[in-house]
């Protein structure tokens, strides 16, 4: 994801509104600048044709001189991945750049490429294709032991120390809580996972796509069920550590109605 969060920072800097601006006369950008900035982005954003009216009143028009200078001077950070507001920033970001949002920029600029290699090109016991398909089952595996906490197996395909890890936690834990019980019976739960789509291939990281869907019910200790369908285009990111490839990140754009479910 930090490669994603550097090429937005140099494609904005490269914006032929930006660079025709007086932002384009300073190289090293500071408080003024980046009130120039806002301005410019929000007055795009509220004659963008990409927003539609339920978009508008989900994501805003607007980005604050304070959001922009965060962004640009801070580091990437692991924990920005978690934060929704954030995500919303960069779906804006992607906007004000001609994209519909951050999946369609991610997709577009690392390019998609269906070439998926074998299991011993990975030094794997699963090839990319199976590692993904093999997480998806395991995280489907978790839910049925709610609510109690166990992550079974997961570590097998992803990163014990990755940010994934984190959110899948996180999201068992609000599940929890609220002592939730996942309903698998007569099949009413279930999960699929297809075109999947290699979109980048580096020495220590793949970024791989998918289209998925989701059919997720869960029933409270009065019996009342919570429903979560979703279809939707995911991003994973598969890094290499020890010679090994396990997956290290995901971009779920429906990970905040999914962790609301209580």
């Amino acid at each position: 994801m930090e490669k994603i969060y550097n090429s937005i920072k140099e494609d904005i800097k490269n914006h032929p509104d930006v660079k025709s601006s007086l932002l384009g006369m300073v190289e090293d950008w500071k408080r003024s600048q980046f009130v120039i900035l806002a301005d410019l982005i929000s007055k795009n954003l509220s004659n963008s044709l990409l927003l539609t009216d339920k978009r508008r009143i989900s994501l805003g028009t607007s980005l604050s001189a304070i959001t922009l200078q965060r962004f640009y001077e801070n580091e990437y950070q692991i924990k920005m991945h978690n934060d929704l507001r954030f995500i919303k920033t960069l779906d804006k970001l992607c906007i004000f750049l001609g994209k519909k949002d951050l999946n369609e920029y991610i997709y577009e600029n690392l390019q998609g490429k269906n070439i998926l290699n074998k299991k011993e090109d990975l030094n794997n016991q699963f090839s990319e294709k199976e590692l993904i398909v093999e997480f998806c089952r395991l995280q489907f595996e978790t839910l049925k032991y709610l609510p109690a906490i166990n992550l079974g197996e997961i570590a097998n395909t992803v990163w014990k120390e990755s940010p994934l890890v984190e959110r899948i936690t996180l999201y068992l834990k609000e599940k929890s809580k609220n002592n939730l019980r996942f309903v698998t019976e007569n099949n009413r739960s279930n999960y699929e996972v297809f075109q999947i789509v290699k979109i980048s291939d580096d020495a220590d990281l793949k970024v791989i796509k998918t289209q998925e869907f989701w059919n997720l019910i869960f029933e409270d200790e009065n019996g009342t069920d919570f429903i979560l369908h979703h279809l939707n285009t995911q991003f994973y990111f598969m890094k290499k550590l020890d010679g090994e490839w396990k997956i290290w990140d995901n971009y779920n754009p429906d990970y905040g109605k999914i962790i609301k479910i209580n």
